[in-house]
Parts: C-alpha cells; sequence; structure tokens
C-alpha cells in the first residue's frame, strides 16, 4: 500500500507529465522500465587509458 507522500509525488508525477502532454512538448509519456539493466562487462583495450586519449583529442 502507498503512503501519503508516495500518493501525493505519484499525483505531481501525473499532473507534470499530463501538463506537458497538454503544452504539446511531449507527445507520449512512456512508464520507466522495472527490469534491471544488464550487467556491462569491461573491454580491455591496450595502450594508455580511454579517456586521456579523448582528452587530448578535444584539445
Amino acid at each position: 500500500m502507498l503512503s501519503v507522500e508516495e500518493t501525493k509525488e505519484e499525483a505531481r508525477r501525473v499532473a507534470f507529465n499530463q501538463a506537458l502532454l497538454a503544452s504539446g512538448l511531449v507527445k507520449q509519456i512512456q512508464q520507466p522500465s522495472r527490469e534491471q539493466p544488464p550487467e556491462r562487462r569491461l573491454i580491455p583495450i591496450q595502450g594508455k587509458p580511454l579517456s586521456e586519449t579523448m582528452i587530448e583529442e578535444r584539445r
């Protein structure tokens, strides 16, 4: 069962979504997925860290 605070929060969320739809800023509201995202595996790379390479290329 939802608490009073959760019910109020849900009502605010619904009102906000309806305002977005009514104003035309969005065409549809998608519900968030309740599934856990899959575990991501790291990909080994050779050489210096990729973040360093990206920073150097931006300069």
